[in-house]
């Protein structure tokens, strides 16, 4: 007998399922499952594809497919002339609504972080100031080790505060809020938020601990900081990871940098057209595998007051100097860097424009866990992967 033709009682296939025998004979009932084979004494005989259908039902129903649609798919539901192309289609349906859904849980995770970091400053009081000619600069220090600085550009202390406790075993783990972020607040006459400007506040920052090379993460437009950084003060780098800058000037491509500055242009008077236009050309909220494209619009829900005003200062001041600063490569071969992106990011911007800046440097480019937004929705992985990198 083969392995396909081993038969099954239903108390070892809720075994190897996970499921209640209760539960399966309620998804007969209700014409969610196709009855199995009986023997001579009534009872169900399984057989492994039984067994491997009922484990696909088990992933549909926990990524919130309709059981409607589940019924159609395990051709429960009716007979139908073509299984192949009706499971493609329920498949490739749903596929776009779990897509949709991991992506709000990112946002809505982005906002919980905050939250937990702003609760936490109220906890433990561990916020600590650096004073700046033009601002104050807010910072947090965690862990044991050597020195490790976590930099983003919009992402603050918040957007790497699970980063930062799976690092801080290893490491001293420094976050700060870039200038106009999180508890970095806007203050009159301050210089604008502008790779170089921001360059100037991380050396400030690590000169306070250091006179040292440290070690540096900087994802986003942290990663075009970096990059700065490196031509200002090579000295200080002892290794530095870039996650995904999002260089548009790199990709040579005209109507990517119109889109893009039309949406920096209207940041001010319409944050949420700005949001929309450059969630929509960047793809960066997406997952898209090698063989997988970004869609080219998704509708955004109104966002909330808090959002607008943060994406008013960040896609209306900050973004813009971000995405169109040129590298000085030949200054920044200087400093040891490596280049790296999300395997879930691929045809958007921000890894199209780290793919060509690794080519520029003459290194390959490094997969990372997750996509742009890696660092924050997949801290452990992230972190599992990136501690080689730093080449301790």
């Amino acid at each position: 007998m083969s392995e396909q033709e081993v038969q099954f009682g239903i108390g070892e296939v809720a075994a190897r399922t996970g499921l209640e025998p209760d539960t399966l004979r309620y998804f007969e009932r209700q014409g969610i499952l196709p009855a199995p084979r009986r023997d001579a004494s009534g009872r169900r005989q399984y057989v492994a594809a039984d067994v491997d259908l009922i484990r696909m039902l088990v992933h549909l129903r926990e990524t919130g497919m309709p059981l409607a649609d589940i019924a159609q798919f395990t051709g429960a539901d009716a007979e139908v002339t073509d299984p192949s192309r009706l499971r493609l289609e329920l498949l490739t349906a749903h596929r776009r609504r779990v897509e949709e859904r991991r992506e709000a849980l990112d946002r809505a995770l982005e906002v919980i972080s905050r939250k937990i970091a702003d609760y936490t400053d109220q906890a433990t009081g561990s916020m600590n100031v650096l004073e700046r000619p033009d601002t104050e600069i807010t910072y947090s220090v965690q862990g044991a080790g050597p020195l490790l600085f976590l930099v983003g550009a919009p992402a603050g202390r918040a957007g790497f505060a699970a980063l930062a406790e799976e690092l801080a075993e290893q490491f001293t783990v420094v976050t700060h809020d870039p200038r106009g972020i999180g508890a970095s607040r806007v203050t009159p006459g301050m210089a604008g938020p502008t790779p170089e400007v921001l360059a100037g506040d991380l050396a400030a920052l690590v000169d306070a601990f250091t006179g040292a090379p440290a070690f540096f993460v900087g994802t986003s437009g942290g990663a075009v900081t970096l990059l700065e950084l490196a031509k200002q003060h090579p000295e200080i780098i002892g290794s530095a990871v870039l996650h995904e800058p999002p260089l548009i000037i790199l990709l040579d491509d005209s109507a990517l940098a119109d889109r893009a500055a039309s949406a920096f242009a209207v940041a001010t008077t319409d944050p949420q057209q700005a949001v929309q236009e450059f969630f929509d050309l960047s793809g960066a909220a997406h997952h898209t595998g090698r063989d997988q494209v970004p869609p080219a619009h998704i509708a955004l829900p109104d966002l909330p007051t808090e959002e607008l005003e943060k994406n008013r200062y960040f896609l209306g001041q900050m973004a813009g100097p971000s995405v169109f600063y040129e590298p000085d490569i030949e200054a920044v071969r200087r400093a040891r860097l490596t280049v790296c992106a999300g395997t879930l990011s691929h045809h958007q911007m921000a890894r199209r424009a780290a793919q060509a800046l690794a080519a520029l440097l003459g290194q390959p480019l490094i997969d990372m866990p997750g996509n742009h937004v890696g660092a924050s929705a997949v801290p452990a992985e992230f972190a599992r992967a990136l501690v080689p990198l730093l080449d301790l």
